[in-house]
């Protein structure tokens, strides 16, 4: 059994299991941190702190007493890359066993970008101490939306974006491809969303330079119609059926774990004739207590070393500290050669000339500002945390989106349950977007009263109707803390009762729903959403609070109004 094998465990079938494991050991600790991994909405730890107030543990400077005596340890997060997070994930863990190593407890979570740039807001709760992005351009664009301010880092590790291929499709190429050839063929390979992932950010800025206008103008609309969200979706397409996604982007390292994982389903790594670009694993201290960033500063030094190199290349990451040959599953197409990786600039052009091809949206965010959203949360409140983490979904939805801002509590409009903060407008037009920010910011000063929620949706629905867009996906985001609780308002029936009425399967309309906390009723909130072409997320903990907002509104498949 190689390497690759011996590593199955810390694969991605296998990590809710073994958080399970690791959890359930070290459940009576004093210090309660899982070495573990948090993907899914709803699996985060503590979540009954979110709502009762966040306690804080204590944290003394950094003993010296050698790791294997430790009688207790201090727990660091580390937000991770998905793709480098198996490879964190041992390297932690056998850190943690060297004798010499401080007497901590690395908090290991995959976190896709578009969950990072929203959970690294200054006010967020559950904010890690150190981020491991996959690209310098998630740092960069964290920065700006979530003024996060970080310090540039150079990178630990890279994997090269390979073209995951089924062999026998690999077989039938004349030699080593170009990019062209992949992108423009009559049977182009399928990608991510470059929005929101980095296999598709690298491919697009990347394959976009070779296209002359006419090809682009055809090109990137095929592109857009194939694209999925994530890897995992097209991996899981392969498996399934390999006509489905027979060649898509990847890294490297994720090639091998997939490989690991489903070897009756192995494919081949195809590599541009041109060069491949890398991702970049970096790790961006933000801690705020000289312990933590202290422990991060060490984790640093860690990464660089011949051992964590060595560790690296079990997962198919290349250490940039000392050189590895990395080996290529048999049948692969093309010497793996890592090129320049796209500036700020290349990759602004590709999403934007992505986002003209892709449909746009007509959406209507409407905030909960009932009473119990002043509810203390640590230093903080639930509205103040939902403020922020709205602020920066904002500054990074595309600017062609069209945007209406409402808050709702019972009587907050006089005679209605809700308010208009912000009209339905394109976020293109400087005044429209400065409307909608200035909407977002003054939440908290419209919070109170009791939670109208039927009212709400009903009038925002019909709202949305009364402005349809054709030209786009018209959607309806509803995020709440609690149930109903207007006595002279409609109910969970009527409010179906009309919503049936009133669809036009010709011109549907989302309704998204987001509940956070344990106070909302789930049950009818997804019969809502089901039934108008959406889904409910839900949010119980602070950790979810970022995945889910990231879910909601980036990180689904929309098709004809219909939102997955």
């Amino acid at each position: 059994m190689g390497p690759y094998e011996k590593s199955l465990v810390e694969s991605r079938a296998n990590r809710k299991a073994l958080e399970a494991k690791i959890a359930a050991a070290r459940r009576n600790r004093i210090i309660a941190a899982v070495l573990g991994v948090v993907l899914l909405a709803g699996a985060g730890l503590g979540g009954f702190v979110w709502w009762q107030g966040r306690e804080s543990t204590p944290v003394a400077a950094l003993t010296a007493t050698p790791g294997k005596s430790c009688p207790e340890r201090t727990p660091v997060s580390l937000w991770v890359s998905e793709a480098a997070q198996p490879a964190v994930l041992a390297l932690a863990k056998e850190y943690q066993a060297d004798p010499q190593s401080p007497c901590v407890d690395y908090v290991v979570r995959g976190k896709a970008p578009i969950e990072a740039m929203i959970g690294l807001g200054q006010g967020q709760p559950d904010r890690p101490d150190g981020w491991i992005p996959d690209s310098p351009r998630w740092v960069e664009r964290v920065n700006e939306t979530a003024k996060l301010n970080a310090k540039p880092a150079g990178a630990f590790a890279k994997s090269p974006l390979v073209i995951a291929m089924d062999p026998q499709q690999a077989g039938t190429l004349d030699g080593q491809p170009k990019w062209l050839d992949l992108v423009a063929s009559d049977n182009p390979i399928r990608m991510t969303d470059p929005r929101s992932t980095t296999a598709g950010m690298l491919t697009l800025a990347s394959a976009l330079p070779k296209l002359s206008a006419e090809q682009g103008r055809v090109v990137i609309p095929k592109l857009a119609k194939g694209s999925a969200p994530s890897i995992d979706d097209l991996f899981g397409a392969y498996n399934a059926s390999p006509d489905k996604a027979s060649a898509f982007p990847v890294s490297e390292a994720d090639l091998i774990d997939h490989n690991r994982l489903f070897p009756d389903h192995r494919m081949v790594s195809v590599t541009p004739s041109e060069g491949t670009p890398a991702f970049e694993f970096s790790l961006v201290n933000v801690a705020t207590d000289p312990v933590r960033d202290q422990a991060v500063e060490l984790l640093r030094a860690y990464l660089m070393t011949p051992k964590a190199a060595k560790i690296f290349a079990e997962y198919g990451i290349r250490s940039t500290a000392v050189p590895v040959t990395m080996p290529t599953p048999q049948g692969s197409v093309g010497e793996v050669k890592i090129g320049a990786t796209p500036d700020a600039a290349a990759v602004t052009a590709a999403t934007d000339v992505w986002q003209t091809a892709t449909t746009d949206f007509s959406l209507l965010s409407v905030f909960d500002v009932s009473g119990s959203m002043k509810d203390k949360v640590g230093t903080t409140t639930r509205v103040a945390i939902t403020q922020e983490a709205a602020g920066i979904a904002l500054a990074a939805l595309p600017k062609t989106t069209k945007l209406g801002l409402w808050a709702f509590s019972i009587g907050l409009g006089g005679s209605v349950d809700y308010k208009e903060l912000a009209p339905i407008g394109r976020l293109d037009d400087d005044s429209h977007r400065a409307q909608a920010a200035t909407a977002v910011a003054s939440l908290s000063k419209n919070v109170g009263g009791g939670t109208g929620l039927y009212d709400t949706i009903w009038a925002a629905y019909q709202k949305v109707k009364s402005q349809y867009d054709p030209q786009r996906v018209n959607a309806v985001v509803i995020l709440t803390d609690g149930r109903n609780e207007d006595p002279n308002g409609i109910s969970l029936e009527q409010l179906k009762a009309n919503l049936r009425a009133a669809s036009d399967p010709s011109r549907p309309i989302a309704i998204t729903t987001i509940g956070i906390g344990p106070d909302v009723d789930p049950n009818a909130l997804s019969q809502i959403s089901k039934m108008t072409y959406s889904d409910f997320y839900a949010a119980p903990s602070p950790a979810d609070m970022t995945t889910v907002l990231a879910r909601a509104l980036f990180d689904h498949k929309c098709k004809n109004g219909r939102c997955v």
